[in-house]
C-alpha cells in the first residue's frame, strides 16, 4: 500500500512540474534561410532580427526592471521607416512608409534616437526612401500571453549615424 501511495504521489508531483514548466516555454521558431549579420556593412531587417531575438530565459544579462539588456556592440541596419508618429521602426517593405502596413509583424526592428536634435532632423527627411542606420544593439522585452522575448533595439546616438537614400 505503501508504495503505491508513493507512486501516486510521485506521478502527481510529475504532472504538476511539468504543466508549471509549460507556461515558461519560448519557443521562438528560427527561419531556415537564415544569414548570418555582416559587421561590416548594412543587414536587412530580417537578418538582424532573426539573429538577434532570443527567449528570455536565454539571457542572462536581461534586466527585467529596467526592460532593457546592455549595449551588445555595434550594428548596421537598413529598411523603411514603418508609418507610424509614435514609434520609430524599420521593416523591410516600401509599403512600410506608404501606410502602416507590416507585412509580418515580428520583423521590425525599433529605433532609439539618443541625440537632441534627431526629431528636427527628422521632420526634414524624406521618410519614404530608405533608412541607413548605424547603432547600438540593444534589446526590449515583449511579453506574449505566456511567452518571454526579448527583441533587438537600435539605439543611434549620433546624427551622422542616420541617412536615407
Amino acid at each position: 500500500m505503501n508504495k503505491l501511495r508513493f507512486l501516486m504521489i510521485l506521478c502527481i508531483t510529475a504532472v504538476v512540474l511539468l504543466f508549471a514548466n509549460c507556461g515558461k516555454e519560448c519557443k521562438i521558431k528560427y527561419p531556415k534561410d537564415l544569414k548570418p549579420i555582416d559587421w561590416e556593412n548594412y543587414n536587412d531587417v530580417y537578418t538582424v532580427y532573426w539573429n538577434l531575438v532570443h527567449c528570455c530565459s536565454e539571457d542572462p544579462y536581461f534586466q527585467t526592471d529596467s526592460m532593457e539588456c546592455v549595449n551588445r556592440g555595434t550594428i548596421k541596419i537598413s529598411g523603411w521607416k514603418v508609418q507610424s508618429r509614435d514609434l520609430f521602426a524599420l521593416c523591410d517593405d516600401a509599403k512600410c512608409a506608404e501606410n502602416f502596413f507590416v507585412p509580418s509583424p515580428s520583423t521590425v526592428v525599433y529605433i532609439d534616437f539618443y541625440f537632441p536634435e534627431a526629431y528636427a532632423f527628422l521632420d526634414t527627411c524624406d521618410l519614404t526612401k530608405k533608412c541607413f542606420i548605424k547603432g547600438e544593439i540593444n534589446y526590449t522585452l515583449n511579453e506574449f500571453t505566456s511567452r518571454c522575448f526579448i527583441e533587438p533595439k537600435i539605439k543611434v546616438m549620433d546624427i551622422n549615424d542616420i541617412y536615407f537614400e
